[in-house]
């Protein structure tokens, strides 16, 4: 799948076909604060409903995604994931899409994403987690 950039109209390649849709995969997705890395879970992982009950990741607003934020690890380059982080381009690092905490429930698997609910044998939402949070 191939995003323009509107700013420097830069090609972004993602490896899909088309945006994931959150909704229809019962996940929850958030990106880092540079914009260039994913982190996808279940709405039904364990660790995460201990956080804020059994709700889905789309539906939740400023307190549950507030808890969210201060339980999770950095994402691999130390930025913090956060519910408003867009998607950004990989040349200029304007946005390129729009953040969960805005509404959006389409999102882009950049390479080396944390891909918590996408394969047999893959970690659960709990490996993402600050050791000191109650759902560990």
């Amino acid at each position: 799948m191939i995003v323009r950039c509107k700013h420097c109209d830069s090609v972004n390649t993602f490896d899909q076909s088309n945006p994931y849709h959150a909704g229809f995969a019962n996940q929850g997705f958030l990106y880092n604060q540079s914009g260039s890395c994913t982190l996808v879970w279940s709405s039904f992982d364990p660790s995460y409903e201990a956080l804020v009950g059994q709700v889905h990741p789309w539906t939740l607003g400023p307190p549950g995604w507030a808890k969210i934020e201060a339980a999770l690890l950095p994402s691999p380059d130390g930025t913090p994931w956060r519910s408003s982080n867009p998607p950004r381009c990989a040349s200029c690092h304007a946005p390129i899409g729009r953040s969960i905490g805005e509404g959006e429930i389409y999102y882009f698997e950049y390479d080396g994403s944390v891909l918590l609910d996408k394969s047999p044998g893959a970690r659960e939402f709990a490996s993402a987690l600050k050791p000191t949070s109650p759902a560990t």
